[in-house]
């Protein structure tokens, strides 16, 4: 089941080229397919981090009884967000079109993982917001080559 949640990447940088780029070139689907890769790859940037990705600040460090938890399993020390093949970091993809670029998770948990907020039974559990969803300073400047790229300038 796929899960109603969209980060979107702003700025005046990104979103002047994104127009220029859609209104002059007949076929932006190459572009939009490497915005979304570039997208991914600051994802999965952000978990190798365990940083946010827009301002590079390290992410809540898990709590206290979650940790002991993992440790009694035998999975501690170990990455945030990171604890089954099939979790959340394993469920990146990037999908794109010739009028859109994306990426993100199908995980129904992924957005309360990336904002924070009340979770578990009776809402009696707050996860703090660990954003994986962004781009570093290195990803917007490569999405920026990539339009001006297929822009042919």
């Amino acid at each position: 089941m796929a899960a109603d949640f969209a980060i979107n990447i702003t700025g005046d940088d990104i979103e002047g080229a994104l127009r220029q780029l859609i209104g002059q070139v007949e076929d932006t689907a190459p572009a939009m397919r490497a915005i979304s890769e570039t997208m991914l790859d600051s994802m999965e940037q952000a978990f190798e981090d365990e940083a946010d990705p827009d301002t590079g600040v390290a992410w809540p460090a898990l709590a206290p009884a979650t940790i002991l938890q993992r440790e009694a399993k035998g999975k501690w020390p170990g990455k945030m967000l990171q604890l089954s093949q099939g979790g959340l970091a394993s469920s990146l993809s990037a999908i794109s079109g010739d009028d859109f670029a994306t990426a993100g998770s199908n995980k129904i948990y992924a957005r309360i993982q990336a904002l924070g907020g009340k979770a578990g039974r009776n809402h009696a559990v707050t996860i703090p917001a660990r954003n994986y969803a962004g781009l570093t300073p290195q990803h917007r400047q490569e999405t920026l080559n990539i339009m001006h790229r297929h822009l042919g300038g």
